[in-house]
């Protein structure tokens, strides 16, 4: 079992999780350093960068050199890239794409061989319930959770018949350092002159910050119970193609679905800040 992104967060704590469950887990993090704890607890741990192929590979050589086959991959690295989308830098989007998108294709294309060689497997994709919905000052992010969802319900017709599993998970706010790495993300990404945007970023900062001081009350979730979902995608005979995790997740998705536009980006405009013009 491989799991990208393991220094913090969902990939930490699901590693941990897998580990007392039996699995047998191979946490990789950019810097192997940082997985000590995990390496305690029983996991094996490696260098893995998903924005290069070469550490990827060679993650991957080592698994089946050991046992024959990479029997599940857990596509979890990622972070936010935030802020409005005029003033992304394109270097940005495309680091962003890299580590939340590209990489996950390019590890899963090395483990799919030995997967249908051994007549089945199991991929897990950490998504995002901002998959199939879009908020003001999130257009990077968005876009390559949206890309990572596509990508991962392609994957799963076409590898159902070799007998491998492909599911997302889709979570809510998860009280990890995630909104800390968007907020200094948007501090460092603002491209210098775009004045009219000053006050939106500011109000993004704010909103971000609200829901990192009272995560109960936006409905944020422990990465602990997504560590379940991703359990759930694992073990069942015949796991569901999406995991939506937290009553907020689900309730965004249903007031997405039904609410008419008009409805949803009223609701949008009361809860979240955007862009207005000044003057």
């Amino acid at each position: 079992m491989i799991i990208t992104g393991c220094s913090s967060g969902i990939g930490r704590c699901t590693a941990r999780h897998l580990v007392e469950q039996g699995y047998e887990v191979y946490a990789t993090a950019r810097r192997i350093e940082v997985l000590r704890d995990l390496a305690s607890a029983g996991a094996h741990v490696l260098a893995v960068d998903v924005a290069d192929e070469s550490s990827m590979r060679e993650c991957v050589g080592v698994v089946e050199s050991r046992h024959g086959a990479v029997w599940g991959l857990i596509n979890n690295a990622g972070y936010a890239l935030a802020g409005p989308v005029e003033e992304l830098r394109m270097a940005d989007i495309h680091r962003q794409f890299q580590v939340n998108v590209f990489g996950h294709i390019a590890m899963t294309q090395l483990v799919l061989p030995g997967i249908r060689a051994e007549g089945g497997g199991r991929i897990v994709n950490i998504s995002s319930v901002a998959s199939r919905f879009t908020l003001p000052g999130g257009g990077g992010y968005h876009a390559s959770k949206h890309a990572l969802s596509s990508f991962s319900e392609a994957l799963r017709y076409e590898v159902r018949p070799f007998g491998v599993h492909v599911s997302a998970v889709e979570p809510g706010a998860v009280c990890t350092r995630f909104i800390e790495t968007a907020l200094k993300v948007l501090a460092s990404s603002a491209a210098p002159g775009i004045s009219e945007y000053a006050s939106f970023r500011s109000a993004l900062a704010h909103c971000y910050r609200s829901v990192q001081a009272s995560p109960r009350r936006y409905g944020v979730v422990s990465p602990q119970r997504v560590a379940c979902a991703v359990e759930r995608a694992l073990s069942v005979r015949s796991p569901r193609s999406r995991y939506v995790v937290g009553a907020a997740a689900r309730t965004s998705l249903a007031f997405r679905q039904w609410l008419p536009e008009k409805w949803f980006d009223a609701l949008v405009h009361r809860h979240f800040p955007v862009p207005q013009r000044e003057g």
